[in-house]
């Protein structure tokens, strides 16, 4: 089981390269007042939420929501 940044990483990385991945990944933690390490199963919801957000411009929605299925699936 892995936790949700390394999944979200590990999901978003082949789809968009390690950089915007890790931008998802740090801009969700920091809007939290956390670290990428320290986001929880409870902090999906913003991480889904900040993916949208970044990645809609850029790819289909339902690129995007796989994506997010496969994060879950992750953790």
């Amino acid at each position: 089981m892995a936790g949700l940044s390394e999944a979200a990483m590990a999901v978003l990385d082949p789809l968009v390269g390690a950089t915007a991945a890790s931008t998802c990944v740090r801009g969700t933690a920091l809007s939290l007042g956390k670290t990428a390490e320290d986001l929880g199963p409870d902090d999906l919801a913003a991480l889904e939420a900040n993916i949208k957000r970044l990645l809609g411009p850029v790819a289909p929605e339902s690129v995007i929501d796989d994506a997010l299925r496969q994060i879950e699936g992750r953790l």
